[in-house]
């Protein structure tokens, strides 16, 4: 029946239906005419029965022709479209295969040694470098825990510092890691998160350059080596030995990955030309009646337009203090675009919009200043502005977050600590400051399910900003459990891929 029916439903049956009725018709009417020729009215009426049959089948044919055309014309775009789409991903393919090659050929070049370890610390890859060090072949490091690779030894003074990694920060320290040949020989080692500048970092890249020998080994290394040794132990130390080493290595990395000659240049001129997006990413209301607010990332256009990974010049700008510069470009710049957006539309209201703000910028009076001059461009509500500041900077530059919140609280702008709890759990250092949001440390709510002292954690942090008036903001939330889990506690807000991807900042709300 079902496959009868189907056949009914054709466009090409019904119009053959039609074109069968139509002449049935006409037939029928030509027999008709004739019998009644002597009848001229009868006659008059039957004919204009038969017009209108004839252009009620005239126009059906020619519905059907139009129909046909369109879907035609359709098809023929559908396919050019998938022919696009089929040659922008072969190309993202290769450009992504060359990537890879041009990082694999850097990195086994350095003699720096580098991991990446995910979420579960295990190792997911090395260089040649880190295979020598650890004397294992790939299949044993690759895929296995980080405690294996390295050693238990090692691996506790690593442990330590994963948590913040993995929260997002880069982390610095020193590590002794003992070598056969050179004993009590210690690495600058830093912990990269990656992506950076995500909610949810998937792992971090450990990287690990020669820095010097222990108090207790330096006497004999200032002794003559052998010409082997030395080339294999102070050799290995040429790319991370004063600021020329660092230097060429920010350089190195920028010029395989990016094609960047001279980074400076390219950030400044990255700058001046507006080369940079304004990204958004959800921080979702669990209470009632209150709005959601954003928090807003920096993006570099030639990231998007090459699939290189996101926040790849942050380093970059760290390392030649450009880092206030771009805090600049993004207040400015999110000032407005909010303009825009309500000269377009005057019914449009900003939500809260969050900037993450570097340490340099906190450290410098000027940028207070030169963000209340942004507030005061007509038309902009200071109230849709606020500022997350890291947890480990308030701790660390506590002076000059005071005076940063007290200068710019007045106008109706809103402070967040991010990352609360990755450091210490202490509200003590919070005392004076005008807060108006805690942002949890997101490995705290990714084990809040899993570990009861995480969610005692939680509860408590939760408990406290409550009763002094604090809302809480949940990060790294990837699952309905734990946004469940959330909800029940009573946090105010959360925020991680399991709420909303970041996402160009006009197609957000």
């Amino acid at each position: 029946m079902n496959a009868l029916l189907t056949f009914f439903r054709s466009p090409w049956v019904r119009l053959a239906l039609v074109l069968l009725a139509a002449g049935a018709l006409g037939a029928a009417l030509v027999v008709t005419i004739y019998l009644t020729i002597v009848d001229l009215q009868w006659l008059a009426f039957l004919g204009g029965v038969l017009f209108a049959a004839l252009l009620a089948m005239a126009s059906q044919a020619s519905r059907a022709e139009w129909t046909i055309a369109r879907r035609t014309r359709q098809l023929e775009r559908a396919r050019e479209q998938l022919t696009q789409e089929v040659a922008r991903s072969r190309n993202a393919a290769e450009a992504m295969r060359i990537s890879e090659a041009r990082m694999r050929m850097l990195s086994d070049a350095l003699p720096s040694l580098i991991f990446f370890v995910d979420r579960d610390e295990r190792c997911r890859y090395h260089n040649v470098a880190a295979g020598r060090k650890t004397g294992l072949a790939a299949d044993r490091i690759n895929g296995h825990p980080l405690r294996d690779v390295v050693g238990n030894d090692v691996y506790l003074n690593i442990a330590p510092h994963i948590a913040e990694a993995l929260s997002g920060s880069v982390v610095d320290y020193e590590l002794a890691w003992d070598s056969a040949n050179a004993p009590d020989l210690v690495y600058a080692a830093r912990h990269v998160p990656y992506p950076a500048d995500e909610a949810q970092p998937r792992g971090f890249y450990l990287l690990l350059t020669r820095a010097a020998l222990q108090p207790a080994a330096r006497a004999s290394a200032a002794a003559p080596a052998p010409a082997a040794e030395h080339a294999t132990e102070a050799g290995d130390a040429f790319l991370v030995h004063g600021e020329g080493g660092e230097m060429l290595y920010l350089r190195s990395m920028t010029d395989e990955l990016m094609g960047w000659g001279d980074p400076r240049a390219k950030l400044v001129r990255a700058l001046a030309e507006n080369q940079f997006l304004l990204f958004a990413q959800k921080i979702l209301s669990l209470k009632s009646g209150v709005p959601d607010c954003y928090e807003i990332l920096l993006r570099l256009k030639e990231e998007e337009d090459n699939l290189l990974p996101p926040g790849g010049f942050i380093p970059v700008a760290e390392r030649y203090g450009m880092m206030e510069e771009l805090d600049r470009w993004v207040v400015r710049n999110l000032v407005t675009w909010c303009l825009e957006q309500r000269r377009s539309d005057s019914d449009w209201r900003a939500p809260l919009y969050c900037v993450n703000l570097s340490g340099a910028a906190l450290r410098n009076p000027e940028f207070a200043r030169f963000v209340l001059r942004e507030l005061q461009r007509p038309g902009f509500d200071p109230r849709s502005l606020g500022f997350e500041i890291g947890e480990q900077d308030v701790i660390n530059q506590r002076a000059s977050a005071q005076d940063f919140m007290t200068a710019l609280k007045p106008t109706g702008c809103r402070f967040t600590v991010d990352a609360f709890g990755g450091v210490k759990v202490s509200f003590s250092y919070l005392k004076g400051l005008a807060v108006d949001f805690l942002k949890i440390d997101g490995i705290i709510i990714q084990n809040l399910l899993r570990d009861p002292a995480e969610l005692a954690k939680t509860k408590a942090i939760n408990t406290v900003c409550q009763k002094i008036g604090v809302r809480t903001i949940a990060e790294f939330v990837e699952t309905q459990e734990t946004l469940d889990k959330l909800r029940e506690i009573g946090v105010g807000y959360v925020q991680g891929f399991g709420i909303a991807r970041p996402g160009p900042i006009a197609q957000q709300g």
